[in-house]
């Protein structure tokens, strides 16, 4: 019965949180804006300020029909995406790591999802991801007393990913963004050398499917692809598998 209290708290939390995590998705991008100004939520389009009533997660998107209250423009299906992605989430984390480090790996899954769909908008990673996914996988991996371990797979996959920055935008410029290095780096603090290497793997099979799906849908070739959303993806399920491949590797 506490587990079950625990899990449905986990949530919970991750509705609320991926609301906000809405908010910062949508202004930390535009330089006229600011995550805490103006302090109330407001349409896009018609810059009405959004009541709490009209502001609980996906309840209120559903309520609405999906439009806007006032101006009746189309809300974007990216805000119950991000708050369903964050619930579910905080809830898995919950369910399959004990509490202390359910913590931390919701920390960097909050950090995953703003970097996600920041680089899906603008082919950004923004620096306060960076950090949060930063600080919840050496918390997540030092609790399991991978530390100082973890340090130097983080600076090793550093240096290999940026030579392979510096060697692939010799060859076409931002073919590779130094935010996927930083990502990656971020990352290997947590699932380590080898665990990095399967979600290089699971990043680039996922980014190679979509690629291919968007290109034949728009019938073209030529569309930058955001490797965020891939790397975080692949990484993500590492985390939960990560024993699995440690053991079938012995690595302790």
């Amino acid at each position: 019965m506490w587990h079950l209290v625990i899990n449905l708290l986990f949530l919970v939390l991750g509705l609320i949180f991926g609301s906000f995590f809405n908010v910062v998705i949508y202004r930390l991008p535009k330089k006229d804006l600011s995550i805490f100004k103006p302090e109330r939520s407001f349409c896009p389009n018609c810059k009405a300020q959004i009541k709490w009533i009209d502001n609980i997660p996906i309840f209120s998107y559903l309520f609405l029909g999906g439009k806007c209250r006032y101006c009746k423009e189309k809300i974007s299906l990216r805000y119950p995406l991000v708050e369903g992605i964050t619930g579910i989430s905080f809830l898995l984390n919950s369910i399959f790591f004990p509490i202390e480090q359910a913590i931390f790996l919701c920390l960097l899954s909050s950090g995953l999802i703003i970097t996600s769909f920041i680089d899906l908008d603008n082919y950004l990673i923004p620096d306060s991801g960076i950090i949060l996914i930063a600080a919840g996988s050496f918390g997540w991996s030092t609790i399991r007393g991978n530390f100082p371990f973890n340090l130097l797979d983080a600076l090793i996959i550093l240096a290999i990913f940026s030579l392979f920055f510096f060697i692939a935008n010799k060859f076409k410029k931002d073919s590779f963004g130094f935010g996927d290095v930083e990502l990656f780096s971020c990352l290997a603090l947590g699932i380590s050398l080898i665990g990095t290497l399967f979600a290089v793997l699971i990043a680039s099979l996922a980014g190679i499917v979509y690629y291919l799906i968007i290109s034949r849908k728009n019938g073209s070739k030529n569309k930058l692809l955001p490797f965020g959303p891939f790397i975080s993806l692949g990484g993500y399920i590492v985390f939960f598998v990560l024993d699995v491949i440690n053991n079938f590797y012995r690595i302790s």
